[in-house]
């Protein structure tokens, strides 16, 4: 596929594939040096091309499109000139064959190479096209980017030089599938436009389970034995589906960001109080909206969503509107009156929280984060969520609404009295709609009533379970009852007896309630 893409003589150009199946080299580095060995020559024998390649951001330009460049076209070969957050020139001269009408090759030539890299940023693609005179232009992730930047770039890339000598490439761009709701879908797949040609590589594994890699996916040989099947292991489906098998993404704009929540399934018929003696954990998500999730586990290892912490204003009849501008020491209050009466005779052991809630705090003066303000009053050692990222928390609440129990029930429930969860899960917490002047921009949840404690349960079912867990499909549950080996099979452990527990928690020594 790879060789039709060079061969194509469309004006505009695509090439979709998995990772690793190296179309950024081919595009950005075979494409430029054909594009100046196909200028014409002046009377001194020498061709002249520019080159413009256009990326989302510099921060991206810098991190992945110019290091693959400078692995084929060292820095200080020829005069490299940039720095972090500003275009870039590479300017060098090498001797090539001449590329005949015909297509062939013909003896050997200078090329004076000018190549340009540019961002959008904040800019509009008109700012940023605005006196650009090239032979070809190439876009990095052109998913990333508007449609518009194909229309701009077209009309700069016949510009350069000399009318008699110049010999334009056209436009060109490759990109990781994205959503079927993007434009490059209705491009091309629905209608391609006129003059555009599009090229679809190989998946890199083949289609089912369990993970097999596709023998005929492109750049093999320059791979670690099985790379697809481990970059596969672990993962979300939509990431298997678009960035490992080259398949279009569902569709999630507007939509709930957890669909296998069933209300039926997931919420308790009842309110279901933990046994005296049982492990509690807290998931803290801050702000000036800030809610808290209190979740325990029970024998099977099922987690237990026993109850939240969620401020709304007291004016409010339907109780829906959150209350703002709410500071950590008020809502450890909040939270503590919550906590005492109701789970007297558990154990608090541990709050996860949002990371960025450890951020914030002048510590040469000794001052506290917000997170640690609420962790001081109520007396519950506090740590940071194992990482913020969005994909991640989803992944872990995800794996406990699917996965099923040796008795079929789900390993994640949830108490009736949730009812901003249940808010959330069933219809609040969705993703934001498609943006049109930001097609490529990745859709987040939208911010809503429902999406702080939403967060708090991501960062405490991530917390619990811990990061390798989720990337492991859960083979590393840490708190997962192991199954016995005494020849009678799985089991749940035991829990303590009702009533006041004998002895310390099998997970901490520390109680809130003994200070």
């Amino acid at each position: 596929m790879t060789k039709a893409f060079h061969e194509s003589g469309a004006f505009t150009r695509l090439m979709a594939g998995p990772i690793g199946s190296s179309k950024t080299t081919a595009a950005m580095v075979g494409e430029t040096f054909f594009a100046g060995m196909t200028q014409r020559p002046d009377r001194d024998g020498v061709r002249r091309c520019k080159i413009g390649a256009l990326r989302d951001t510099y921060r991206n330009t810098y991190a992945t499109l110019i290091p693959t460049w400078l692995q084929w076209v060292p820095r200080d070969y020829g005069n490299f000139v940039g720095s972090d957050d500003r275009p870039a020139v590479h300017e060098f001269s090498f001797e090539a064959p001449y590329v005949l009408d015909s297509g062939h090759l013909s003896g050997m030539g200078r090329i004076d190479m000018r190549v340009e890299f540019r961002a959008l940023g904040s800019n509009t693609v008109e700012q940023v096209c605005r006196g650009w005179e090239l032979n070809g232009a190439y876009i990095d992730e052109c998913d990333l980017v508007p449609k518009e930047a194909f229309s701009f770039l077209a009309g700069r890339v016949m510009r350069a030089g000399d009318k008699r000598l110049r010999v334009s490439r056209g436009v060109w761009g490759t990109f990781n599938k994205p959503d079927v709701d993007h434009w490059l879908y209705e491009a091309c797949v629905e209608e391609l436009p006129e003059g555009w040609a599009f090229f679809d590589q190989p998946g890199g594994l083949l289609p089912g389970l369990p993970y097999r890699t596709n023998p005929n996916a492109e750049n093999l040989k320059n791979l670690d034995d099985g790379y697809y099947i481990r970059a596969a292991q672990g993962q979300p489906e939509w990431y298997v589906r678009r960035m490992l098998r080259n398949e279009w993404g569902a569709s999630v704009s507007g939509e709930l960001v957890f669909p296998e929540f069933q209300p039926n399934l997931h919420m308790l018929p009842m309110e279901l109080e933990p046994d005296p003696g049982t492990e509690l954990v807290l998931g803290v998500d801050g702000g000036g909206t800030p809610a808290a999730v209190i979740m325990g586990r029970d024998a099977w290892g099922r987690r237990i969503r026993y109850g939240e912490a969620v401020m709304v204003d007291p004016y409010d009849p339907r109780k829906r509107r959150l209350l703002t501008g709410v500071g950590p020491r008020r809502f450890a209050e909040f939270l503590g009156d919550l906590l005492l009466p109701r789970f007297r005779q558990c154990r608090v052991t541990v709050a996860h929280a949002d990371p960025s809630m450890f951020y914030g705090a002048d510590r040469e003066a000794g001052d506290f984060a917000s997170i640690e303000i609420i962790g001081e009053i109520l007396k519950i050692p506090v740590l940071p969520a194992p990482s913020n990222e969005i994909h991640l928390r989803h992944e872990a609440v995800r794996r406990q609404l699917v996965e099923l129990g040796r008795d079929g029930r789900p390993m994640g429930l949830y108490n009736p009295s949730c009812r901003f969860l249940r808010w959330g899960y069933t219809s609040d917490y969705r993703f934001e709609e498609r943006d049109p002047k930001q097609p490529g921009k990745e859709l987040k949840p939208r911010k809503t009533a429902s999406s702080h404690v939403m967060d708090a349960d991501q960062y405490a079912a991530l917390g619990d379970m811990g990061r390798a867990a989720v990337t492991s499909g859960g083979a590393f549950d840490r708190h997962r009852p192991k199954p016995s080996v005494g020849g009678e099979g799985w089991r749940p452990s035991t829990l303590p007896s009702r009533g006041e527990p004998s002895g310390p928690s099998y997970a901490s020594d520390f109680s809130v309630w003994k200070v």
